[in-house]
């Protein structure tokens, strides 16, 4: 796994997906990337692919078109490469709500802005699911406060009204909600996987967190690198540093095998020659 410590929220998920995967006895190689421009990303991939077949990398994605577009092409001599590499990755990104709740909310999110930011959010661009979150968050921590004034509690008590957010589930702006016993919500994702003829990434699959269940999307599938009809295996056949002993047997009698073809193809045309010379 690979992540950076330039952005604290990146920083904050990534310690955490580290973690779990820790936990769960997944996770085999670790880098943390420090924004160093000597640093090559190459030599961290290679370090990765002595360990792992499957690298996650923990960075800041495109937030909106405002932010710029953060796809494979560059418009330079690196974009074939470019393109052959993104062709081996999946994005995982949240699931961006289609609900008429959700859509209303943005209309006056982009209503607001123009009238307090003046910003004007482009007609292609949209709301970013975090501004929803943030809504939702704010919903809750009005919930809480409520039920304290309500049982005649104290609202400066933080510790009381930060456990009564946690553990429950309600509807929001974003859909359902629920944070479970540690503060975390049970978060919804897409999985996204770049379509080899368009060169663009589509939804594939989505994720329900609170079910922990994934579902594909119908008439989409993943597109494996290599043209494999499924995911690579967890471990080479060889191991990651070629060095199984089953294989380098193998190597062994396949270098004998040919070695004796190939001795006696110019044993055959070393008699064929001796042959002639004599008649």
């Amino acid at each position: 796994m690979l992540f950076t410590l330039l952005n604290q929220i990146i920083l904050i998920s990534g310690k955490n997906l580290e973690h779990g995967l820790k936990k769960e006895g997944l996770l085999s190689f670790v880098r943390e990337l420090d924004g160093n421009e000597n640093d090559s990303i190459d030599n961290y991939l290679r370090d990765a692919s002595m360990y792992a077949r499957v690298v996650i990398l923990s960075v800041r994605g495109a937030l909106g078109s405002y932010w710029g577009d953060h796809d494979w092409k560059a418009g330079d001599f690196e974009d074939h490469q470019a393109r052959k590499a993104y062709e081996a990755l999946l994005r995982v990104s949240l699931l961006h709500p289609t609900s008429d709740k959700f859509q209303d909310f943005t209309d006056k999110v982009k209503e607001r802005s123009l009238k307090d930011y003046n910003y004007s959010i482009s007609e292609g661009e949209e709301v970013n699911f975090v501004v929803g979150a943030f809504y939702d968050g704010v919903y809750l921590l009005g919930m809480a406060l409520n039920e304290t004034l309500w049982e005649g509690g104290d609202i400066r008590d933080g510790v009381d009204i930060t456990l009564r957010m946690w553990n429950r589930t309600f509807t929001g702006i974003t859909g359902r909600v629920r944070i479970d016993d540690n503060g975390d919500r049970d978060a919804d994702y897409s999985i996204l996987d770049l379509d080899p003829i368009t060169g663009k990434f589509e939804v594939v699959g989505h994720y329900n967190g609170m079910d922990k269940r994934y579902a594909h999307v119908p008439g989409k599938r993943i597109h494996w690198p290599g043209g494999r009809e499924g995911p690579p295996p967890d471990i080479p056949k060889c191991g990651y540093l070629d060095d199984n002993p089953e294989c380098r047997d193998r190597e062994a009698y396949m270098l004998v095998i040919y070695g004796s073809f190939a001795f006696g193809v110019f044993l055959a045309f070393a008699s064929t020659l001796i042959c002639v010379a004599y008649k």
